[in-house]
Protein backbone atom coordinates (compact mmCIF):
# COMPACT_ATOMS: atom_id res chain seq x y z
CA UNK A 1 0.00 0.00 0.00
CA UNK A 2 2.72 2.50 1.21
CA UNK A 3 4.55 1.47 -2.26
CA UNK A 4 1.84 1.87 -4.43
CA UNK A 5 1.31 5.82 -3.00
CA UNK A 6 4.35 6.93 -2.97
CA UNK A 7 4.22 5.59 -6.78
CA UNK A 8 1.05 7.59 -7.33
CA UNK A 9 2.60 10.32 -6.05
CA UNK A 10 5.64 10.43 -7.91
CA UNK A 11 3.60 10.07 -11.01
CA UNK A 12 1.59 13.35 -10.29
CA UNK A 13 5.01 15.30 -9.71
CA UNK A 14 6.27 14.01 -12.82
CA UNK A 15 2.67 14.87 -14.71
CA UNK A 16 2.99 18.41 -13.36
CA UNK A 17 6.69 18.91 -14.45
CA UNK A 18 6.22 17.21 -17.71
CA UNK A 19 2.90 19.94 -18.38
CA UNK A 20 3.85 21.76 -21.06
CA UNK A 21 4.16 25.41 -19.66
CA UNK A 22 1.92 26.62 -22.53
CA UNK A 23 -0.91 25.37 -20.27
CA UNK A 24 -0.76 27.04 -16.93
CA UNK A 25 -3.17 30.07 -18.37
CA UNK A 26 -5.57 27.53 -20.18
CA UNK A 27 -9.44 28.42 -18.05
CA UNK A 28 -7.14 31.25 -16.02
CA UNK A 29 -8.09 35.06 -15.58
CA UNK A 30 -5.49 37.59 -15.62
CA UNK A 31 -6.12 40.49 -13.38
CA UNK A 32 -5.18 43.59 -15.23
CA UNK A 33 -4.61 46.53 -12.24
CA UNK A 34 -4.87 49.92 -13.99
CA UNK A 35 -3.15 52.41 -11.83
CA UNK A 36 -5.16 55.24 -13.03
CA UNK A 37 -9.25 56.06 -12.99
CA UNK A 38 -11.23 55.22 -16.14
CA UNK A 39 -11.28 57.37 -19.25
CA UNK A 40 -7.36 58.33 -19.79
CA UNK A 41 -4.98 57.51 -22.04
CA UNK A 42 -3.50 54.77 -19.97
CA UNK A 43 -6.69 52.97 -19.19
CA UNK A 44 -7.70 53.52 -22.93
CA UNK A 45 -4.73 51.34 -23.68
CA UNK A 46 -4.86 49.14 -20.86
CA UNK A 47 -8.14 47.92 -22.39
CA UNK A 48 -7.35 47.83 -25.93
CA UNK A 49 -4.78 45.24 -24.24
CA UNK A 50 -7.57 43.23 -22.34
CA UNK A 51 -9.68 42.69 -25.25
CA UNK A 52 -6.60 41.68 -28.01
CA UNK A 53 -4.09 40.00 -26.05
CA UNK A 54 -5.63 36.65 -25.10
CA UNK A 55 -5.76 35.65 -28.55
CA UNK A 56 -2.04 35.73 -28.28
CA UNK A 57 -1.63 33.75 -25.18
CA UNK A 58 -1.75 29.50 -25.38
CA UNK A 59 -5.22 28.81 -23.38
CA UNK A 60 -6.47 32.09 -24.00
CA UNK A 61 -7.36 33.00 -20.72
CA UNK A 62 -10.09 35.88 -20.20
CA UNK A 63 -8.34 39.51 -18.54
CA UNK A 64 -10.49 41.38 -16.60
CA UNK A 65 -9.26 45.22 -16.08
CA UNK A 66 -9.71 46.62 -13.11
CA UNK A 67 -8.74 50.45 -12.30
CA UNK A 68 -7.37 51.72 -9.38
CA UNK A 69 -6.22 55.12 -9.19
CA UNK A 70 -4.66 56.90 -6.05
CA UNK A 71 -1.77 58.56 -4.60
CA UNK A 72 -0.73 58.94 -8.89
CA UNK A 73 -0.40 54.95 -9.35
CA UNK A 74 1.49 54.12 -5.82
CA UNK A 75 -1.87 52.27 -4.61
CA UNK A 76 -1.58 50.20 -7.42
CA UNK A 77 1.78 49.27 -7.44
CA UNK A 78 2.14 48.74 -4.00
CA UNK A 79 -1.02 46.73 -4.31
CA UNK A 80 0.46 44.43 -6.78
CA UNK A 81 4.40 44.12 -5.35
CA UNK A 82 2.87 43.34 -1.69
CA UNK A 83 -0.44 41.59 -2.29
CA UNK A 84 -1.19 40.01 -5.86
CA UNK A 85 -0.49 36.58 -5.60
CA UNK A 86 3.50 36.02 -7.70
CA UNK A 87 2.22 33.47 -10.43
CA UNK A 88 1.97 35.40 -13.68
CA UNK A 89 -2.13 35.68 -13.80
CA UNK A 90 -2.04 39.83 -12.41
CA UNK A 91 -0.70 42.51 -15.10
CA UNK A 92 -0.16 46.31 -13.61
CA UNK A 93 0.33 49.89 -15.86
CA UNK A 94 0.99 52.67 -13.74
CA UNK A 95 2.00 56.24 -14.19
CA UNK A 96 5.86 55.87 -14.65
CA UNK A 97 6.11 58.83 -12.86
CA UNK A 98 6.32 55.70 -9.52
CA UNK A 99 9.78 55.51 -10.97
CA UNK A 100 10.15 58.75 -9.51
CA UNK A 101 8.63 58.60 -6.10
CA UNK A 102 10.32 56.10 -4.86
CA UNK A 103 13.63 58.09 -5.72
CA UNK A 104 12.12 61.03 -3.73
CA UNK A 105 10.53 58.53 -1.28
CA UNK A 106 12.25 55.35 -0.13
CA UNK A 107 10.08 54.47 1.92
CA UNK A 108 7.57 53.60 -0.68
CA UNK A 109 6.86 49.68 -0.51
CA UNK A 110 7.78 48.70 -4.08
CA UNK A 111 11.02 48.07 -6.01
CA UNK A 112 10.47 49.07 -9.58
CA UNK A 113 13.42 46.95 -10.85
CA UNK A 114 12.03 43.65 -9.03
CA UNK A 115 8.59 43.87 -11.03
CA UNK A 116 8.38 41.23 -14.31
CA UNK A 117 8.56 43.95 -16.96
CA UNK A 118 6.82 42.11 -20.17
CA UNK A 119 6.56 44.83 -22.59
CA UNK A 120 5.74 48.38 -23.08
CA UNK A 121 2.63 49.41 -25.81
CA UNK A 122 3.35 53.15 -26.67
CA UNK A 123 5.57 55.57 -25.03
CA UNK A 124 4.09 58.59 -23.00
CA UNK A 125 5.67 61.32 -24.76
CA UNK A 126 5.36 64.84 -23.06
CA UNK A 127 7.06 67.80 -24.96
CA UNK A 128 6.80 71.79 -24.50
CA UNK A 129 4.64 73.60 -26.58
CA UNK A 130 5.74 77.59 -27.90
CA UNK A 131 2.82 79.75 -29.21
CA UNK A 132 3.47 81.60 -32.25
CA UNK A 133 2.89 84.78 -30.37
CA UNK A 134 5.54 84.12 -27.75
CA UNK A 135 8.12 86.55 -26.86
CA UNK A 136 10.76 84.27 -27.23
CA UNK A 137 10.12 80.95 -29.97
CA UNK A 138 12.92 78.99 -29.25
CA UNK A 139 15.13 77.96 -26.08
CA UNK A 140 17.64 80.52 -27.09
CA UNK A 141 15.69 82.77 -26.73
CA UNK A 142 14.11 82.08 -23.81
CA UNK A 143 17.47 82.88 -21.86
CA UNK A 144 16.83 86.21 -22.87
CA UNK A 145 13.23 87.15 -22.63
CA UNK A 146 10.75 86.02 -20.16
CA UNK A 147 7.97 83.60 -21.00
CA UNK A 148 5.35 82.74 -19.19
CA UNK A 149 4.30 79.19 -18.81
CA UNK A 150 1.39 77.79 -18.51
CA UNK A 151 1.56 74.40 -15.61
CA UNK A 152 -0.51 72.19 -13.48
CA UNK A 153 0.99 71.17 -10.34
CA UNK A 154 4.60 71.66 -8.95
CA UNK A 155 5.15 68.04 -9.08
CA UNK A 156 4.56 67.83 -12.76
CA UNK A 157 6.91 68.02 -15.76
CA UNK A 158 5.04 71.24 -16.87
CA UNK A 159 6.36 73.20 -14.38
CA UNK A 160 10.00 70.26 -13.29
CA UNK A 161 11.07 70.77 -16.73
CA UNK A 162 11.18 74.70 -17.23
CA UNK A 163 12.27 75.27 -13.56
CA UNK A 164 15.48 72.84 -14.30
CA UNK A 165 16.28 74.20 -17.10
CA UNK A 166 16.05 77.92 -15.80
CA UNK A 167 18.59 76.93 -13.26
CA UNK A 168 20.55 74.52 -15.84
CA UNK A 169 20.97 77.20 -18.81
CA UNK A 170 19.75 80.03 -17.40
CA UNK A 171 15.96 80.33 -19.16
CA UNK A 172 13.55 82.60 -17.96
CA UNK A 173 10.32 80.73 -17.85
CA UNK A 174 7.73 82.49 -15.42
CA UNK A 175 5.50 79.32 -14.34
CA UNK A 176 2.34 79.93 -13.39
CA UNK A 177 0.65 76.71 -11.72
CA UNK A 178 -3.15 76.30 -11.14
CA UNK A 179 -4.43 74.55 -14.74
CA UNK A 180 -6.43 71.55 -14.08
CA UNK A 181 -6.28 70.00 -17.62
CA UNK A 182 -3.96 69.65 -20.79
CA UNK A 183 -7.56 71.20 -22.34
CA UNK A 184 -7.33 74.12 -20.14
CA UNK A 185 -3.30 75.14 -20.92
CA UNK A 186 -4.33 75.06 -24.40
CA UNK A 187 -6.93 77.57 -23.59
CA UNK A 188 -4.95 79.75 -21.52
CA UNK A 189 -1.98 79.76 -25.26
CA UNK A 190 -5.58 80.18 -27.11
CA UNK A 191 -6.61 83.43 -24.80
CA UNK A 192 -3.38 84.54 -24.80
CA UNK A 193 -3.27 83.79 -20.75
CA UNK A 194 0.54 81.95 -21.11
CA UNK A 195 2.98 82.08 -23.98
CA UNK A 196 4.13 77.96 -23.80
CA UNK A 197 3.66 75.08 -21.88
CA UNK A 198 6.49 73.04 -20.21
CA UNK A 199 4.86 69.52 -21.25
CA UNK A 200 2.26 68.30 -22.39
CA UNK A 201 0.99 64.95 -24.25
CA UNK A 202 1.31 64.21 -27.78
CA UNK A 203 -1.86 62.37 -27.17
CA UNK A 204 -3.63 66.01 -26.47
CA UNK A 205 -1.62 67.74 -29.16
CA UNK A 206 -3.13 64.64 -31.70
CA UNK A 207 -6.85 66.10 -30.63
CA UNK A 208 -5.46 70.06 -32.13
CA UNK A 209 -3.66 69.12 -34.80
CA UNK A 210 -5.10 72.69 -36.44
CA UNK A 211 -2.14 74.32 -34.18
CA UNK A 212 0.23 73.17 -36.51
CA UNK A 213 -1.57 72.91 -39.70
CA UNK A 214 -1.70 76.84 -39.39
CA UNK A 215 1.47 77.25 -37.46
CA UNK A 216 0.14 78.38 -34.54
CA UNK A 217 2.94 76.56 -32.33
CA UNK A 218 6.47 75.17 -32.58
CA UNK A 219 7.93 72.45 -30.48
CA UNK A 220 11.72 73.45 -28.54
CA UNK A 221 11.93 70.27 -26.76
CA UNK A 222 10.62 66.59 -26.02
CA UNK A 223 10.70 65.27 -22.57
CA UNK A 224 12.50 61.74 -23.65
CA UNK A 225 15.82 59.75 -23.49
CA UNK A 226 15.69 59.87 -27.16
CA UNK A 227 14.29 61.67 -29.83
CA UNK A 228 10.51 61.37 -30.74
CA UNK A 229 9.95 58.87 -33.96
CA UNK A 230 7.34 61.54 -35.28
CA UNK A 231 9.27 64.78 -34.24
CA UNK A 232 13.00 63.84 -34.76
CA UNK A 233 14.46 67.04 -35.77
CA UNK A 234 13.02 68.19 -31.87
CA UNK A 235 15.96 68.19 -29.38
CA UNK A 236 15.11 66.05 -26.05
CA UNK A 237 15.40 67.84 -22.91
CA UNK A 238 18.88 66.04 -22.26
CA UNK A 239 20.44 67.86 -25.19
CA UNK A 240 20.32 71.40 -24.07
CA UNK A 241 22.41 70.87 -21.22
CA UNK A 242 25.92 70.91 -20.76
CA UNK A 243 27.41 68.49 -18.10
CA UNK A 244 26.76 64.93 -18.05
CA UNK A 245 25.85 65.82 -13.86
CA UNK A 246 22.65 67.76 -15.35
CA UNK A 247 22.13 65.03 -18.28
CA UNK A 248 21.75 62.48 -15.59
CA UNK A 249 19.50 64.38 -13.50
CA UNK A 250 16.89 65.25 -16.35
CA UNK A 251 17.08 61.71 -17.26
CA UNK A 252 15.57 60.47 -14.32
CA UNK A 253 12.66 62.69 -15.28
CA UNK A 254 12.95 61.98 -19.01
CA UNK A 255 12.72 58.23 -18.58
CA UNK A 256 9.35 58.35 -17.43
CA UNK A 257 8.45 59.05 -20.59
CA UNK A 258 10.24 56.66 -22.48
CA UNK A 259 8.81 53.92 -20.17
CA UNK A 260 5.76 55.11 -21.14
CA UNK A 261 2.82 52.88 -21.01
CA UNK A 262 4.32 49.72 -20.02
CA UNK A 263 3.00 46.42 -18.24
CA UNK A 264 4.67 44.55 -15.63
CA UNK A 265 3.41 41.64 -13.09
CA UNK A 266 4.66 40.60 -9.74
CA UNK A 267 7.90 40.20 -8.58
CA UNK A 268 8.99 36.36 -8.68
CA UNK A 269 7.01 35.28 -11.28
CA UNK A 270 8.48 32.13 -13.27
CA UNK A 271 10.28 33.08 -16.33
CA UNK A 272 8.51 30.65 -18.05
CA UNK A 273 5.63 32.15 -17.57
CA UNK A 274 7.24 35.57 -17.95
CA UNK A 275 8.26 34.87 -21.57
CA UNK A 276 4.99 33.49 -22.57
CA UNK A 277 3.35 36.60 -21.45
CA UNK A 278 6.59 38.66 -23.59
CA UNK A 279 6.01 36.61 -26.65
CA UNK A 280 2.21 37.39 -26.56
CA UNK A 281 2.86 41.34 -26.56
CA UNK A 282 5.52 41.10 -29.17
CA UNK A 283 2.70 38.95 -31.96
CA UNK A 284 -0.55 41.49 -30.07
CA UNK A 285 1.66 44.69 -31.45
CA UNK A 286 2.36 43.59 -34.93
CA UNK A 287 -1.41 42.31 -35.34
CA UNK A 288 -3.23 44.14 -38.30
CA UNK A 289 -6.01 44.23 -36.44
CA UNK A 290 -4.96 45.13 -33.17
CA UNK A 291 -3.38 48.09 -35.24
CA UNK A 292 -6.02 48.62 -36.97
CA UNK A 293 -8.48 49.39 -33.97
CA UNK A 294 -5.06 51.02 -31.85
CA UNK A 295 -5.53 53.78 -34.98
CA UNK A 296 -9.50 53.79 -34.63
CA UNK A 297 -9.16 54.77 -31.11
CA UNK A 298 -5.83 57.18 -31.63
CA UNK A 299 -3.84 55.21 -29.29
CA UNK A 300 -0.23 55.31 -30.91
CA UNK A 301 1.76 52.11 -30.45
CA UNK A 302 5.61 52.03 -30.14
CA UNK A 303 6.79 49.02 -28.83
CA UNK A 304 9.58 48.05 -26.18
CA UNK A 305 10.75 44.68 -24.85
CA UNK A 306 10.93 43.79 -21.63
CA UNK A 307 14.39 43.03 -21.09
CA UNK A 308 15.08 46.57 -22.33
CA UNK A 309 12.63 48.20 -20.04
CA UNK A 310 14.08 46.39 -17.46
CA UNK A 311 17.49 47.42 -18.08
CA UNK A 312 16.02 51.21 -18.49
CA UNK A 313 14.77 51.35 -14.80
CA UNK A 314 17.78 49.14 -13.26
CA UNK A 315 19.80 52.15 -14.54
CA UNK A 316 17.56 54.88 -13.27
CA UNK A 317 16.88 53.15 -9.56
CA UNK A 318 21.08 52.86 -9.47
CA UNK A 319 21.53 57.01 -10.19
CA UNK A 320 23.97 57.85 -7.77
CA UNK A 321 23.19 60.56 -4.63
CA UNK A 322 24.63 63.55 -6.34
CA UNK A 323 22.57 62.90 -9.43
CA UNK A 324 19.27 62.46 -7.49
CA UNK A 325 20.28 65.37 -5.19
CA UNK A 326 20.83 67.67 -8.51
CA UNK A 327 17.07 66.10 -9.49
CA UNK A 328 15.62 67.53 -5.95
CA UNK A 329 17.21 70.84 -6.28
CA UNK A 330 16.74 72.26 -9.88
CA UNK A 331 13.20 70.87 -9.73
CA UNK A 332 11.87 73.26 -6.89
CA UNK A 333 9.35 75.25 -7.04
CA UNK A 334 10.53 79.12 -8.12
CA UNK A 335 7.53 80.78 -7.07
Amino acid sequence: MRFALVAALTALVTTAHSQPAEDFYRGKTINLVIGTGEGGGYDFSARLVAQFLPDFIPGRPTIVPRNMPGAGSIAAAEYVYNVAPRDGLTLLIVQPTFLLEKINDRARKYEPEKFSWIHRVDESVVMGVTWHKSPAQSVAEAKQKQVVIAANAAAGTSATIPWALNKMIGTKYKVVLGYDSSANMGFALEKGEADSLGSTSWDYLETKREWFEKKLVTIPYVITLNRFRKLPDVPTVLELVNNDLDRNALKLIASTSTVGRAFMSTPDVPAERVEILRKAFDAMVKDPKFLAEAEKRRLGVDPMGGEELRAIVADVMRQPPDVVERMKEVTKPQL
